[in-house]
């Protein structure tokens, strides 16, 4: 389904302010991500960056109820590597000017 510019431009940024809140929320706690919400973190800023913006409405929904990563990608090291907030933000930040 192609999306008009606005409906593109309102579905690019619900994603980022979700992401966003998520952030906010773990910084408030003084907190990293655990494993399985940066996993799903992770997903939803590739989905931001490719324009998937769905497929990153249902990372972040994994995200926040911090479901399993899924079997292929519970081995890989690259799933546990951590991320601070700092670091997820600036990504966000990245993306969202490259795009802008």
């Amino acid at each position: 389904m192609t999306l008009n510019p606005t409906a593109r431009a309102t579905a690019r940024r619900n994603v980022a302010d979700r992401i966003d809140r998520f952030l906010n929320g773990l910084q408030s706690a003084r907190c990293l991500p655990n494993p399985r919400e940066l996993f799903w973190l992770r997903e939803a800023l590739v989905n931001l960056q490719e324009a998937r913006y769905p497929e990153g409405e249902d990372a972040m929904d994994k995200a926040e109820g911090a479901l399993a990563v899924p079997g292929d990608a519970a081995n890989d090291p690259g799933t546990h590597a951590s991320m601070t907030v700092e670091q997820l933000r600036a990504q966000l930040g990245q993306i969202m000017k490259a795009e802008g």
